[in-house]
């Protein structure tokens, strides 16, 4: 965090007036294709997750308000992408069970509906019991999604969520099938 003698220097009016500034220059760039290249160019280096503070932190040195040299304080560690293996990862969740110890559920909804996977893990763990901190990570696709639990809770998380709906929609979670049971359904 800057101190209070760099906070002073920077007030929230300076900061109002620089961000319309951008704005109206985004409406109408000198360079477009130059600006295209360095969007492109920190989409790629930055991970969406820290885009916001890289920015805010341009804006600081822009000001003359933050050092530029990088600070003693270590910085959040970005988990690196695993290479592409044909060996099904480890899953772990908080309390860390292996994949073992986890199943895939079918969740009947998708980004489409609207869903948030912060959402379905707390009408999840608010209908059945189940703590929040077992569901396991929620993969979200377009038309419906998978979340992971612990493998004994699964049969109770179907039975709970049976009849619930979400966003006016009803929401039905049932086991997922492997991708080998259904292929060999489709033939």
């Amino acid at each position: 965090m800057p101190d209070d003698t760099a906070a002073s220097k920077f007030n929230e009016k300076t900061l109002d007036a620089f961000l319309e500034g951008l704005l109206e220059e985004l409406k109408n760039p000198q360079d477009a294709k130059l600006l295209e290249e360095v969007r492109r160019a920190f989409r790629k280096k930055v991970p969406f997750h820290l885009r916001s503070y890289a920015s805010a932190l341009m804006i600081l040195r822009a000001a003359g308000v933050s050092r530029s040299k990088p600070s003693r304080r270590p910085t959040p560690e970005v988990p690196s992408r695993a290479p592409a293996t044909s060996e099904k990862p480890r899953v772990e969740t908080k309390q860390g069970p292996t994949n073992k110890d986890v199943i895939s559920l079918f969740v009947s909804m998708g980004k489409r509906h609207h869903l948030r996977p912060q959402d379905l893990k707390q009408h999840i763990s608010e209908r059945s019991g189940v703590a929040l901190e077992s569901l396991g990570r929620v993969h979200l696709l377009e038309n419906y999604s998978f979340i992971e639990v612990p493998t004994d809770m699964a049969q109770r998380i179907i039975t709970a969520m049976a009849g619930f709906e979400m966003n006016g929609r009803p929401l039905e979670i049932k086991p997922a099938k492997k991708r080998s049971e259904s292929s060999a359904e489709g033939q």
